[in-house]
């Protein structure tokens, strides 16, 4: 995947992502990422309220080819709103020159704290992952995405991706978080716990959910922590696709929640 620099003023789409390494031809830039993920100097500077504001603006307001695709995928208004969903168009200009993020969507990453830490991208090659980018110094190892959303302190049903939130939330099941991924680690679950007096991990139908619930049911037994529950979703299937083929009831009798 290729897209214009966050690391120099890149007209040309320098930026390349293959498999788990980045490099860019315009500054040569270059380096190791984990599911894409990149830590990114004066990340104030290229995102700001008033950035954010407008790419949402624009999204719900202008015809446009992510409207379109929220549309087919059934993510309504009120999700879309709720998590602050943007995208600015090619002509969109800015005294910051965010040119990496045009005709991009756009998820701000809050922290538990309500401080923006990181942004997802996805672009319009479907097919594409996404890319996140944080803050410098941030632990985006411990990144939760929707823990500043989550109000049910009772549980929360944790999720690989971002629209697998989106559609729980649209579905109204408010109690939902993301780990954004497969990584999950100690400190991350010792976190969840903090909040939450019991966590069900939802992971998707394929090899790396599979290895994520053997190792998390590893660190289960490892430190005899009891409210933690882990499943994998049939083959193929994913929390998006399951709820829109099956319904929410349904997965929350295969949840057994």
């Amino acid at each position: 995947m290729n897209f214009l620099c966050p690391f120099h003023l890149d007209k040309n789409s320098s930026f390349s992502i293959k498999k788990n390494t980045y490099y860019c031809y315009g500054c040569n830039l270059k380096g190791k990422i984990i599911f894409e993920n990149i830590k990114m100097n004066k990340f104030e500077f290229y995102f700001n309220k008033e950035i954010l504001l407008k790419a949402k603006i624009y999204l719900i307001k202008k015809k446009n080819f992510w409207l379109n695709y929220l549309s087919i995928r059934n993510i309504d208004f009120k999700t879309l709103f709720h998590y602050n969903l943007g995208c600015i168009d090619i002509n969109f200009k800015t005294k910051n020159n965010v040119y990496f993020v045009k005709n991009k969507l756009i998820f701000p990453i809050i922290d538990e704290f309500g401080l923006l830490c990181g942004i997802g991208l996805k672009t319009n090659n479907l097919k594409s992952k996404y890319v996140n980018i944080y803050k410098k110094n941030y632990n985006n190892k411990n990144v939760i995405y929707g823990i500043n959303e989550s109000i049910n302190r009772y549980y929360t049903i944790i999720v690989e991706g971002y629209f697998d939130l989106l559609t729980l939330y649209k579905n109204n099941i408010y109690n939902a978080t993301s780990v954004l991924g497969c990584n999950v680690n100690y400190k991350k679950i010792i976190k969840l716990l903090l909040k939450y007096k019991s966590i069900y991990f939802c992971f998707d139908g394929d090899l790396a959910g599979y290895l994520s619930v053997v190792k998390i049911n590893k660190i289960k037994n490892k430190y005899k922590i009891k409210n933690l529950n882990c499943i994998n979703l049939p083959f193929g299937y994913d929390p998006d696709n399951y709820i829109n083929k099956y319904g929410i009831e349904n997965f929350f009798k295969f949840m057994n929640i």
